[in-house]
């Protein structure tokens, strides 16, 4: 992600992407203004870890209510971790 150009010698040409190409869920997309535009969701750059404000180059698509999106890393632990995490051990 980090050497990530955003496959700037197809997207020049008006290709997509070539992760958003092969991605089997779908889960990349890479759409143009207008049709994102339409959508009830709204893209997002913002994140919360924690306290902690992130701004990325990567949008997400997000609820229209939601200016940011915030991410608790302990809601993603097994259990028996989260236990242990909410106890300091």
């Amino acid at each position: 992600m980090m050497k990530c150009d955003m496959c700037y010698d197809r997207t020049s040409i008006g290709k997509r992407p070539m992760c958003a190409t092969v991605c089997p869920s779908q889960a990349l997309s890479y759409v143009r203004p207008e049709e994102i535009s339409s959508r009830r969701e709204k893209p997002t750059n913002i994140f919360y870890f924690g306290s902690q404000k992130i701004t990325t180059k990567v949008y997400m698509m997000a609820p229209a209510e939601r200016e940011a999106i915030a991410l608790d890393v302990v809601d993603y632990m097994w259990e028996e971790n989260h236990e242990l995490a909410a106890t300091g051990q």
